[in-house]
């Protein structure tokens, strides 16, 4: 049962971080035509439901991940992305700027998908459940 919980929560970092890093590319874009679409704050929601989207799969699937392999790649890389991307979207994005928080937060997606993709390759190798 675990290791079916742990797979999910991988399948379920790596679309949400892959998400993530869809709209850290299509933000400079898009942020051109809020104001014709009568959008404006809908951004700051988008980041939280982002931040949770990304907390969640860490917290269920790389933290009994390792606790099941004991392998600490997987679960330093994914904190590393967590904390990178809480930091880009509540400190860095605020005190300066879209640029520089665009930047942090795709690379914070990136880690986030390494720890998945290496957490659920753990996963998958492991032959007891």
């Amino acid at each position: 049962m675990m290791k079916y919980l742990i797979r999910w929560g991988d399948y379920a970092g790596m679309t949400a971080s892959g998400i993530c890093l869809a709209h850290c590319v299509a933000m400079p874009f898009l942020l051109a035509a809020f104001p014709m679409l009568g959008l404006g704050h809908e951004h700051d929601s988008v980041h939280s439901l982002l931040v949770l989207g990304v907390t969640i799969p860490v917290i269920v699937a790389l933290l009994p991940g390792f606790i099941k392999h004991r392998e600490p790649v997987a679960l330093l890389l994914g904190a590393a992305g967590l904390a990178a991307f809480i930091v880009a979207v509540y400190v860095v994005g605020p005190l300066f700027g879209q640029a520089w928080e665009t930047a942090l937060a795709i690379g914070s997606s990136l880690l986030l998908i390494v720890a998945h993709r290496r957490n659920h390759g753990n996963c998958k190798s492991c032959a007891t459940d």
